[in-house]
C-alpha cells in the first residue's frame, strides 16, 4: 500500500467522522445543553485521561520494539496484554477506593464509575491493537473496522436520538469497549497470559518517556478545560468544549498523515528517503491547515444558528483558537520522526515547556477574559509548540527551513502522481 493511499484511506475516514460528528453534536447540545454536556464531558474526560495514559508507556513501545528491535510479534503482543490487565486492576482498586471516601467524582454515580473504569481497559486494548494495525501498514483495514464501530454510534444517536446525559454517556463506553474487541478479532492473536519481565522493563526505558510526552500533550491540549470546569462551572465548560471540539476538527490533516507517517517511516531503512518524506509531509500539512482555517473562521458564526442561542460565547473562543490550532498541527506531523529515530526525548521536552507556559497563562487570563482567556493561552502555546517542533528540525535534524515551509512545483507533482 503505497504512503499517499495511506493517507488518502485515513482522510476519507476522518471525513466521515467529521460529517457525523458535526451532526452528531448539533443533536448532543441541543438536548443536553451547555450544563449536561459539560457534565458528561469532564467524566469522560477523566477517565479518557486514565485509559489514554495510565498503561504509563507500555502502548508506546509497540512498534518501536516490533520493528527496530525485531521482538517475536506473538510474544510481544500477549506480554503487553498481560501487563495491560495487571495495571487495569489497580487503577480500578484505586479510584474504586477514592470514589468511596468521596474523594473523586462524588457528584457521579458509582454505576458511571464502573462505566468509565470499562473506557479505561477498553482504551488499553484499542490502542495496544491499533499499534499492530500500524506497525504492519494495515491502515486502510483498520480503518474500515473503526469506521464501522463509529457508524453504530452515530446511529444510536441520530436515529434513536439523544434522551438524556446517561444515554451519551453509555453509548460512549460501550461502543469504545466495541472497538476494541472488533480490532482484537480482526488480529486473530487470541487471548493468552505470558510474563517477561526483562522485556517489560526494556520496553519501559523507551516507552515511559513517550508517555511522560504524550500526557504532557494531552494535558497540554486539555488543561484550559480543567481550569474552567474548576473556575467557571459546567456550563461554562460546555460552551467551550464545543470551540475546542470544533476548532479541534483540523486536526484531522495530521491523524490522517502521522499514522501513515510513522508506519512508513518504520518501514523506511533508508535515511534521506525517510527525511524527504518528512519535509514533504510537513509543509503539505502547514498549507492545508492554513486553508482550512481560513474556510473556518466564516463558518465559526453560524455556530448560534446549528447549536443554539446558548452557545453564542462559543463564536469568539473558536476563532481564537484556530490560529494556534495551524501550529499545533505541525508539531503533531512533525513527532513520528523524532519517535521512529530513537529520540521521544524531544518531544517531551517541548510537550513539558508548552504545558508548563499553558498552565501558567490560563489562570490570569481566564479570570480576565472567561473562556475567552482560555482561548488565548492555549493558542499561545499551541503557536510556541509548532514554532519550536520547526526549530528542532531545523537546528537538531539538519533539515532546511525553506525544505519545511517553501512549497515547490515538485511538491504538487508528487502529490498528484498515483503510486506516491
Amino acid at each position: 500500500m503505497s504512503y499517499k493511499a495511506n493517507i488518502t484511506s485515513n482522510l476519507i475516514n476522518q471525513i466521515l467522522h467529521l460529517v457525523l460528528g458535526f451532526v452528531c453534536s448539533i443533536f448532543i447540545a441541543r438536548v443536553l445543553g451547555p450544563a449536561g454536556q459539560g457534565y458528561v464531558t469532564y467524566i469522560v474526560l477523566i477517565f479518557t485521561l486514565l485509559g489514554t495514559y495510565g498503561h504509563l508507556g507500555l502502548n508506546n513501545s509497540v512498534m518501536y520494539f516490533y520493528k527496530r528491535k525485531k521482538i517475536p510479534a506473538e510474544h510481544l503482543y500477549y506480554v503487553n496484554s498481560t501487563f495491560l490487565t495487571l495495571i487495569f486492576l489497580v487503577i480500578a482498586l484505586v479510584v474504586l477506593t477514592l470514589k468511596k471516601l468521596g474523594l473523586i467524582l462524588s457528584d457521579y454515580p458509582v454505576g458511571w464509575v464502573l462505566g468509565g473504569l470499562s473506557l479505561v481497559i477498553s482504551t488499553f486494548y484499542y490502542t495496544n491493537n491499533y499499534s499492530w494495525y500500524i506497525a504492519n501498514e494495515q491502515i486502510r483495514r483498520v480503518n474500515r473496522l473503526n469506521i464501522s464501530v463509529f457508524l453504530l454510534k452515530s446511529a444510536a444517536i441520530i436515529v434513536l436520538g439523544i434522551l438524556n446525559a446517561g444515554y451519551f454517556y453509555w453509548v460512549t463506553v460501550t461502543t469504545t469497549a466495541l472497538n476494541a474487541i472488533v480490532l482484537h478479532i480482526g488480529l486473530k492473536k487470541g487471548v493468552k497470559f505470558r510474563w517477561d519481565w526483562s522485556l517489560i522493563k526494556r520496553e519501559y526505558a523507551y516507552g515511559f518517556i513517550i508517555f511522560l510526552a504524550s500526557a504532557f500533550h494531552y494535558l497540554h491540549l486539555r488543561v484550559d478545560q480543567l481550569y474552567i470546569n474548576a473556575m467557571l462551572g459546567n456550563a461554562q465548560l460546555g460552551i467551550y468544549t464545543l470551540s475546542v471540539t470544533l476548532s479541534e476538527l483540523m486536526f484531522m490533516v495530521p491523524t490522517s498523515i502521522t499514522t501513515a507517517l510513522i508506519a512508513r517511516l518504520y518501514n523506511t531503512e533508508d535515511e534521506q528517503a525517510g527525511s524527504e518524506t518528512m519535509a514533504k509531509t510537513f509543509k503539505l500539512t502547514l498549507y492545508v491547515c492554513i486553508a482550512l482555517a481560513l474556510v473556518a473562521v466564516p463558518a465559526s458564526f453560524a455556530i448560534p444558528f446549528v447549536y443554539g442561542k446558548d452557545f453564542t460565547a462559543a463564536i469568539y473562543s473558536t476563532l481564537i483558537l484556530l490560529p494556534g490550532v495551524v501550529f499545533a498541527s505541525l508539531a503533531r506531523v512533525a513527532t513520528p520522526y523524532f519517535f521512529t529515530t530513537g529520540k521521544p526525548q524531544v518531544h517531551l521536552k517541548l510537550t513539558s515547556i508548552t504545558l508548563a507556559l499553558n498552565c501558567i497563562l490560563n489562570y490570569p487570563l481566564i479570570r480576565l477574559w472567561g473562556i475567552n482567556g482560555a482561548a488565548v493561552a492555549s493558542s499561545i502555546s499551541y503557536f510556541v509548540f509548532g514554532c519550536a517542533y520547526t526549530m528542532m528540525l531545523v537546528r537538531e535534524e539538519n533539515f532546511k527551513l525553506r525544505d519545511l515551509v517553501c512549497l515547490r512545483a515538485s511538491d504538487l507533482r508528487d502529490l498528484l502522481r498515483r503510486n506516491a
